[in-house]
């Protein structure tokens, strides 16, 4: 039965970097947007075992990058990140509160992605913003939305990524 939510996760993952890939144009604001990947990520690897999410995340990560044709090796970082993060507090299942506990490891991840982003632009040569106008018309207002938008739908994804018959015998 654990194939099963393995083989769930993988297809979660690789939904949510085509839908960012088809959809995520459309629903960017300047430098904010949901960053649908890294939900899907950390949502689909927190019922996996830990080297099961770290390679997930990799993979997510990858095809992050391929899809969104951004600087290549961003999404890759963030995705493992989320991987691990998700792995970790998928190990400690507190009851009632791991929407939230997942919620705050997309926000970290988003904020992770985000100055990777920025240090990326800035050691490429590339205008980049400064910092301080990137934190406040970037950074937080992306992190906020993307953890409003992971506690908002983090129950639903959490059905989805779960085996039924595991979930029973936890029980």
């Amino acid at each position: 039965m654990e194939q099963n939510s393995i083989v769930r996760a993988a297809l979660l993952v690789a939904l949510a970097a085509l839908l960012e890939a088809v959809v995520g144009p459309y629903l960017t604001f300047g430098w904010v947007s949901p960053k649908l990947t890294l939900l899907g990520i950390v949502f689909a690897v927190a019922p996996l075992r830990d080297l099961q999410a770290v390679l997930l995340g990799f993979f997510g990560g990858i095809l992050f990058d391929a899809l969104s044709g951004g600087l290549f090796g961003v999404g890759t970082l963030s995705g493992l990140l989320a991987g691990i993060l998700s792995a970790r507090a998928g190990a400690v299942r507190p009851k009632g509160a791991e929407r939230l506990l997942l919620a705050q490891v997309v926000a970290i991840s988003v904020a992770v992605y985000d100055l990777t982003y920025l240090v990326a632009i800035n050691f490429a040569g590339l205008e980049g913003p400064t910092f301080s106008d990137y934190a406040v018309v970037g950074l937080f207002p992306d992190v906020l939305l993307n953890a409003l938008l992971a506690y908002l739908v983090g129950g639903w994804l959490l059905r989805v990524g779960r085996d039924k018959t595991r979930a029973w015998e936890d029980i």
